[in-house]
């Protein structure tokens, strides 16, 4: 179950397509040049939670830490886990370098030219945020998103993606940002719903990201 998380979670990458040429929101730029600053870093320290349910319910907990780099790539070693990790138990390792290689990637299949709406005064969390939204079907596919930002930066507060695959996948992301030192707006913690159901038979994934330190990239 654990390979089929790690596939869904690359799905979150898929671009929304324009659907007609649209000019570029200042606003909506803005956005876009923070959300670039998640490339700069990689998660230092951070810890994952999945509950995965078929015939039964599996819950793991994972805290990692950045241990070096090979070239570009961050390479991690597990610091605890609940239940213990096993002796050659590869796959949680594999989990953890690709929910980094996730987080790395940012939102960068959003662009210039994602067809969004735009609605203002939209309270979330105590506040008000300008809203944007952006929707692509197809055959396959149904992905939507809403983006929460600040009405005078662009700064995201929150994004979420709602996402369903060839009629059988379901996946439902939120992404909650926070301001570091350097004034850059990272994804503090991401977490979501993953749901798969094939001819009656299925499985249901909760998951949650927590980055608690970031490390720069080389």
């Amino acid at each position: 179950m654990r390979r089929k998380f790690l596939l869904l979670l690359s799905l979150a990458a898929l671009p929304l397509l324009p659907l007609e040429a649209q000019a570029a929101d200042p606003l909506w730029l803005k956005t876009l040049a923070h959300l670039e600053a998640q490339k700069q870093v990689v998660p230092d320290e951070s810890s994952t939670r999945i509950e995965a349910t078929s015939n039964y319910t599996d819950t793991t907990l994972t805290r990692r830490k950045l241990d070096h780099w090979e070239g570009n790539k961050p390479i991690y070693r597990i610091t605890a886990a609940e239940p213990p990790l096993a002796p050659g138990d590869t796959e949680r390792e594999n989990q953890n370098q690709q929910i980094s290689e996730t987080l790395g990637r940012g939102q960068d299949w959003l662009s210039p030219d994602t067809p969004v709406r735009r609605s203002e005064g939209v309270a979330l969390d105590g506040q008000s945020w300008t809203l944007f939204e952006a929707e692509d079907k197809s055959f396959t596919r149904k992905v939507q998103l809403r983006a929460w930002v600040d009405p005078e930066t662009g700064r995201p507060h929150r994004i979420d993606i709602q996402g369903r695959f060839v009629m059988v996948i379901q996946l439902d992301v939120s992404s909650r940002y926070q301001t570091d030192a350097r004034g850059r707006s990272l994804a503090q913690n991401v977490a979501g719903t993953l749901k798969v159901d094939t001819l009656g038979k299925g499985m249901k994934l909760r998951f949650d990201i927590a980055v608690d330190s970031w490390a720069e990239r080389p």
